[in-house]
């Protein structure tokens, strides 16, 4: 187990030492290199078709924060990480956005995948490439960065500054069988808000690190455009790019095999995986009550952490799900208790402690995220 942490880094700098990180735990840098992003004048939820050169910056909502400022493209950094026949493209770019309702020049990480990679051949036009993850706007001298790895995976979390953070991870789940498939892509960013009133934690497109949001989209929808969140691929059921969305939302009956559910998801009031409306209203209930909303135990001030499970809904739907796994030397805890960047040692192992974005209760200009927090295994 690898652990390397930074500090005062810019996003180009970070991108550098995300690569070197990925190298020295087993990953195979294909490129370094640059690639020119594009912007249109509005952004749309899931407005960037995995096949062209839109960024993820465009594709995540529609809040004018995400507004174009008449830049129409960028060039941006790449890195290509590739291990096991995928490959993870990332992107550095400095980009005028919005954020917490200030107008800026901000930095931004995003984060694509594709099965292997062919030299010569555009970003967008690898195969069956997929863009999931963006992580910003972020300050664009950053606080701090830490960096957890096994060879299997890459956990990032950015420290934008101090106690405000950011997650991106990529790599491998464990898997609980043999299946095709197991590959994952996930990040912890808020959407952000074009004013200074920032969107509820529980809005759908919210992207909550190794857990599920509430969007509902189609199969076809998430095959060729970009939506912001947790995706775990298995390929199974008749499936050749099986990757699954972790929602609780629903589109209809006949497309929920096109989600997966897992330990948690960005519900405040109501319990977690619970369908509006929908046939299925009781998946990875029991886990994230008993791991955020009985937590702290009320006798003696402890938290369990929660392994970060991850399933995939299957034929007849109501009911039926598969457990394929659990997101890899990562849990998930209430840290009302716990402070950012706290270390619990439990044996030989230890535990360092983030919230998913803000430690904080009161909803302002700066996202919040309540007690809602992950732990990463530094030492085993």
């Amino acid at each position: 187990m690898a652990y390397i942490t930074g500090a005062s880094a810019d996003i180009n700098t970070l991108l550098t030492a995300i690569k070197n990180f990925a190298v020295a735990n087993g990953w195979t840098a294909n490129a370094t290199d640059t690639f020119t992003l594009t912007f249109p004048t509005y952004g749309s939820n899931g407005g960037a078709t995995h096949a062209g050169t839109t960024s993820m910056i465009s594709s995540v909502s529609g809040s004018d924060a995400y507004k174009n400022q008449s830049e129409t493209s960028l060039v941006a950094n790449r890195v290509v990480l590739t291990k096991n026949g995928l490959s993870y493209q990332l992107f550095a770019v400095n980009k005028k956005l919005y954020k917490n309702g200030v107008n800026g020049t901000y930095a931004c990480l995003e984060a694509w995948v594709c099965d292997g990679f062919a030299a010569g051949t555009a970003a967008n036009l690898q195969t069956n490439n997929r863009k999931f993850v963006m992580v910003g706007p972020l300050a664009t001298s950053l606080y701090a960065y830490h960096l957890f790895s096994n060879g299997d995976f890459v956990h990032v979390v950015i420290e934008e500054t101090p106690g405000r953070f950011r997650h991106l991870s990529f790599g491998f789940i464990n898997k609980y069988g043999a299946f095709a498939g197991g590959q994952y892509l996930t990040a912890g960013c808020p959407i952000e808000s074009f004013t200074t009133t920032a969107y509820a934690f529980n809005s759908s497109n919210q992207m909550v690190p190794f857990g599920s949001n509430g969007q509902g989209l189609s199969r076809s929808a998430l095959a060729s455009n970009g939506y912001p969140g947790t995706y775990v691929r298995a390929d199974i059921d008749g499936w050749t790019v099986g990757w699954r969305l972790l929602s609780t939302g629903v589109w209809d009956t006949a497309n929920l095999d096109a989600y997966g559910c897992t330990t948690y998801s960005n519900s405040v009031n109501n319990r977690a995986g619970y369908i509006s409306g929908g046939p299925q209203v009781s998946f990875h209930t029991l886990a994230h009550d008993l791991a955020y909303h009985c937590s702290p135990q009320s006798y003696n001030g402890l938290a369990p952490m929660m392994p970060c499970y991850v399933g995939v809904n299957r034929t007849p739907y109501v009911g039926t799900w598969t457990l394929l796994g659990e997101f890899p030397d990562v849990r998930f805890l209430n840290i009302s208790n716990f402070n950012p960047g706290d270390e619990l040692t439990l044996g030989t192992d230890v535990w360092k402690i983030f919230p998913l974005w803000n430690k904080a209760y009161t909803l302002g200009a700066e996202p919040i995220s309540y007690d809602y927090g992950l732990a990463y295994r530094k030492v085993v």
